[in-house]
């Protein structure tokens, strides 16, 4: 047998290890192996590649741009209408670095950008980048523009007729991008540093996901042309992933009547190498039979006055428009009843219809995703286009009604619209948050529909649910935060309020916490929890000769009576939060900076005889 000694095992594992961490190239093309004349996706394809296509996912199409042969070497030359795509597997943890060689001939443009997803029109941008133009039409000579983290988030100088060197770095782990470039002769300089997870606007949290990169000379035949070479793609880091734990398993609270409390979660990602996200729910089951019926809606009849929008496109494209409850909207009249139907205002314009002719309206309810984002199509119906009413609202019933439980809903309608056309209907009020979103070309990230991206206030948009079945209690327990993000070695907290107001002694609930989250190993968590109303541990007396107002009271309340010489303030806990001291037969009493709860007052008189009264703070 070989002997081996200690130093050499010691020499093998460091060796490996290290060997794990080399960074690893994923895609390198420079063009080589590709015939000249030819079609690119065509010539990657057949040389056994499989990460050249184009935006219409149409190899050898017009869109494919050609292998050319340019001061000696082989090349991508694009023009005006190729728009080549290069797909990047999707990746969601790691350190990527992307590089490649740019050349735009004398008095021509180019562009190039990052996708977050790739679907053609639907797709999400992580970064735009203009070359010799300004992110409008407008050219601008010598002149390089980004949009990235925000529009315009960066402007720096570029050249004609020489090879720029661009380097993309992209730690999805860590959560942000780094933009280099090289001018010729010169030395590398980071030109920008953004939060990777925003689309290429800042308008939106989309995810961490590198899914593919376009080049694309986009302004017109007579000016827009660029070469393209030695493109690599480079994983940095090893593997990574989050890896979250939860501090609890179960939630169990015993409250006395008309008390209140909260239980802390601490969510660790100690162990993880990439950011852990999560976002998270209280799910409080469905009801039993019932025939209740509800609306989901925030905005006003839109036939007093609806907003009507259109984008201005030169042919029919698709747009899904959305309206999103978070579960504490409906948590008072439809918590665990069932969607049946969604409902859209279609209305006609002076300039006619908004939607394209025989295309149907597609309703959808989404559940809760990740993000700020809908998740899973919980239900789908399609109306066809001579059922659609052009002057009233449209509704489509699902075949199988949806649960709602707790989680945030998104009810969706996605329909064509027609060039020219108005077919975006807002109520014509006010916005209110979560009332409006937009997406299109079918599919990316929906951005809000609010005045913040809409040029105008337009209102709510004409989007609403109808529910039906038997409610169940849901205000009994609450989140402080639905959704968070963990840098590895750190930890999240959030608190599930539980409050015992207007449940009586003997009565239990229950319901389950979820967590969606990013960590491979659990995408799903689920945390039961318990209410159990026990004793009182205060007792509010029956007959007081003080009067306390306003009761609710959403902060300053007014305690009156004879002879007052002290109101000591208890929690429902029975923990004393405060004394105020009174001399005469009136005090006012700031409660504001308490928190909402139950709270009792025991009002002593000059005599020492006490009263206790209880207040509600919302």
């Amino acid at each position: 047998m070989k002997k081996v000694s200690l130093l050499s095992m010691l020499l093998v594992l460091i060796c490996g290890s290290l060997l794990a961490q080399e960074p690893q190239v994923l895609i390198s093309d420079g063009f080589e192996e590709y015939t000249v004349g030819n079609k690119i996706a065509v010539e990657s394809q057949a040389a056994g590649h499989d990460w050249w296509t184009t935006w219409n996912q149409n190899p050898g199409s017009a869109e494919d741009g050609v292998v050319a042969e340019f001061q000696g070497s082989k090349c991508g030359y694009l023009t005006y209408d190729v728009d080549q795509v290069l797909l990047l597997g999707n990746e969601q943890n790691g350190v990527y670095d992307l590089e490649f060689d740019i050349l735009v001939p004398q008095g021509k443009n180019g562009y190039f950008n990052i996708l977050h997803d790739f679907n053609g029109s639907g797709s999400t941008w992580a970064l735009e980048s203009y070359l010799h133009m300004s992110g409008s039409s407008t050219s601008a000579p010598g002149t390089a523009v980004i949009h990235a983290g925000g529009s315009n988030a960066a402007t720096f100088s570029v050249v004609y007729d020489d090879w720029m060197h661009f380097r993309l770095h992209v730690d999805t782990d860590a959560d942000n991008a780094e933009y280099y470039y090289t001018a010729p002769g010169a030395s590398e300089v980071l030109i920008h540093t953004w939060q990777w997870s925003l689309n290429s606007q800042g308008t939106a949290t989309v995810g961490r996901k590198l899914a593919a990169m376009d080049f694309f000379p986009p302004m017109n035949a007579a000016t827009s042309e660029y070469y393209l070479d030695n493109f690599s793609f480079t994983k940095v880091s090893g593997d990574t992933a989050p890896a979250l734990t939860y501090s609890v398993d179960h939630v169990d609270v015993l409250l006395a009547e008309d008390d209140q409390t909260s239980v802390d979660i601490v969510i660790g990602n100690a162990e993880g190498t990439s950011v852990g996200d999560w976002t998270a729910w209280v799910d409080f089951g469905t009801g039993a039979g019932g025939s209740t019926t509800s609306t989901l809606y925030y905005g006003q009849d839109p036939s007093q006055g609806a907003s009507l929008v259109g984008y201005n496109w030169d042919e029919p494209k698709l747009v899904e428009v959305a309206a999103m409850f978070p579960g504490s909207t409906y948590a008072g009249t439809a918590m665990g009843a069932n969607i049946v139907s969604v409902s859209y205002y279609a209305v006609e314009s002076q300039s006619g219809f908004g939607f394209e002719t025989n295309t149907p309206l597609t309703f959808r309810v989404y559940k809760q995703g990740m993000y700020g984002q809908p998740g899973e199509v919980l239900a789908e119906k399609e109306v066809p286009f001579a059922q659609i009413n052009h002057e009233d609202w449209t509704t489509a019933t699902f075949d199988v009604p949806v649960a709602l439980t707790g989680y945030n809903v998104w009810i969706a309608c996605e329909y064509t619209q027609a060039v020219g056309g108005y077919a975006m209907v807002f109520d014509g009020g006010q916005y209110v948050t979560n009332s409006g979103f937009v997406r299109v070309g079918g599919g990316g990230a929906f951005e809000s529909a609010g005045p913040d991206n809409m040029s105008e206030d337009y209102g709510c948009m004409a989007i609403l649910a109808t529910t039906q079945g038997a409610p169940v209690s849901a205000t009994w327990a609450s989140l402080s935060k639905t959704e968070g993000s963990i840098a590895m070695g750190g930890s999240d907290q959030l608190s599930v309020v539980v409050n015992s107001i207007s449940l009586n002694e003997g009565e239990t609930k229950s319901a389950n916490i979820f967590f969606v989250t990013n960590d491979p190993e659990n995408p799903e968590v689920i945390i039961p929890l318990t209410l159990t109303v026990g004793h009182e541990s205060i007792v509010e007396t029956a007959e007081s000769a003080f009067n306390v107002y306003p009761n609710p009271t959403t902060g300053m309340v007014t305690v009156e009576g004879e002879n007052m010489s002290a109101i000591a303030i208890y929690s429902a806990a029975g923990q004393l939060v405060n004394i105020v001291r009174v001399n005469g037969d009136n005090a006012t009493v700031d409660m504001s900076s308490f928190g909402a709860g139950v709270y009792f007052f025991n009002v002593i008189d000059s005599a020492n005889n006490t009263t206790v009264q209880r207040v509600v703070v919302k």
